[in-house]
């Protein structure tokens, strides 16, 4: 059978083909980088020499109280990696209540300019201590049953020491929790480090009673993650996707000895992109994202 194809439609092939190997070349040697290996996170090295030039070191960083004593110091070396890196914005990053659920994993964030005007009318970049640990923002619009008139739903973030700054384009990302005025949680992020705090306090007092002494108990998670991948104009079909993050219709999944749908079988080219893709931006943050494979979902 013979199919005669448009010169337009094989050049477009062609350059798809070209496009589609340039990605994955060009991911390849960004994973063969090093130095280029948590480049996007304020930890280590990186935070170290920017640190170092405030009379400090990135040590700090590893106590979650810094913020009370290093704030001007720490938010003056952050501008200067994000002027090195092109980054001249930032903003307080969140996970708002229902971020693990009906909101899809999206996240609260506003972007400010680090640029701000002198008295002469000059433009200078300025980021203060304040601005690092807390903002303001309007929490109107986020779910309250009723309990919060308008005028009274101010919602207020604080920085989360216990994690990481990073960049990301050019905008630096300062994680940061979610408050109402009289403290009560509007985030995921609270319920999670007060819960950790309660593992800390009664895990300690558990251990004193048997005889044993610890500093801290600290909770991890396990380190694997598995996702899935979804066409774009599949999702646009599916109203169960897109309303409840999760399949309510449709036939059932394989549950047998499948010859090609299982653990080992070969990475759908383009799942295989996008993971690609992912595994880059997260090398990017420190994140060492080691295996690639399909999995089999029951």
């Amino acid at each position: 059978i013979f199919i005669h194809a448009p010169d337009t439609m094989l050049s477009a092939l062609r350059s798809t083909r070209v496009a589609r190997k340039n990605v994955a070349y060009a991911a390849a040697r960004a994973m063969s980088t090093d130095p280029e290996f948590g480049s996007k996170a304020f930890i280590g090295q990186v935070a170290d020499k920017y640190l170092k030039k405030q009379g400090l070191s990135a040590a700090i960083l590893d106590d979650w109280k810094w913020p009370s004593q290093h704030s001007d110091a720490v938010a003056a070396a952050i501008m200067a990696w994000g002027k090195d890196n092109n980054a001249t914005m930032f903003t307080h990053w969140f996970q708002p209540l229902g971020a693990n659920g009906v909101r899809h994993g999206m996240t609260g964030q506003v972007h400010n300019n680090m640029m701000t005007f002198a008295s002469d009318g000059q433009p200078q970049f300025k980021f203060s201590g304040k601005e690092l640990l807390r903002g303001e923002t309007d929490g109107s619009s986020y779910p309250s049953g009723g309990l919060r008139a308008t005028h009274t739903a101010g919602g207020y973030t604080v920085i989360d020491a216990t994690s990481p700054i990073f960049m990301r384009g050019d905008t630096i990302f300062i994680p940061t929790i979610f408050m109402s005025w009289t403290g009560n949680a509007l985030d995921e992020k609270i319920p999670l480090l007060r819960s950790a705090e309660a593992i800390d306090t009664e895990g300690k007092r558990l251990l004193k009673n048997l005889g044993l002494t610890a500093d801290a108990v600290v909770p991890n998670i396990g380190l694997e993650q598995e996702f899935f991948f979804v066409p774009r104009d599949a999702y646009a079909r599916r109203l169960d996707l897109q309303m409840t993050g999760r399949t309510v219709m449709g036939k059932q999944a394989p549950r047998g000895q499948e010859m090609c749908d299982h653990y080992m079988a070969g990475i759908n080219q383009f799942a295989l992109e996008a993971m690609k893709a992912i595994q880059h931006e997260c090398y990017l943050l420190g994140i060492p994202l080691r295996t690639r494979h399909r999995e089999v979902a029951p």
